[in-house]
């Protein structure tokens, strides 16, 4: 009985694809800022180099290794759950030091507003995806390496 289930997972060349569009869409957005652009036509480049830069890690984190086996599926699930995690306390914590400044004294509501958009920012699913697929990559190179070590 074959205990091994299917997993689902793009061809390797969407790899090379994705690193690719991630590469060039984070050229793009540092690249903006130093052109001079008017503040309309950065925020554009942003918002479409943010989602190149999701497209590019999503073929990348979604697609076949060379040697695709059970550990590396094991590296993915490790990989995810940690950064699941990891953006979760984050946002604990965040919730927590707001609430916290909050007892010692209203805030400003600008104040306030600004440093929970900009941490909504970091911990949306992009966030979460992008810290998978750096773990994951990390990860994935140490157990090559390990690998490579022993032969």
């Amino acid at each position: 009985m074959n205990t091994q289930k299917k997993v689902f997972l793009l061809p390797y060349k969407c790899q090379v694809v994705g690193w690719f569009i991630a590469g060039a869409a984070l050229l793009v957005m540092i690249g903006s800022f130093f052109f001079g652009l008017d503040a309309m036509l950065l925020v554009r480049f942003q918002i479409y180099g943010m989602l190149f830069l999701y497209v590019g890690c999503f073929l990348v984190g979604f697609s076949r290794e060379k040697t695709e086996d059970e550990f590396t599926l094991y590296l993915r699930t490790s990989s995810a759950l940690t950064a699941l995690l990891v953006i979760c306390a984050l946002r604990f914590l965040l919730h927590t030091v707001l609430a916290i400044l909050q007892l010692s004294g209203p805030l400003e509501k600008d104040f306030h507003d600004l440093l929970k958009d900009a941490f909504d920012g970091f911990a949306s699913f992009g966030s979460v995806f992008i810290l998978y697929l750096i773990l994951y990559k990390i990860r994935l190179g140490r157990y090559n390496k390990e690998m490579a070590d022993e032969e």
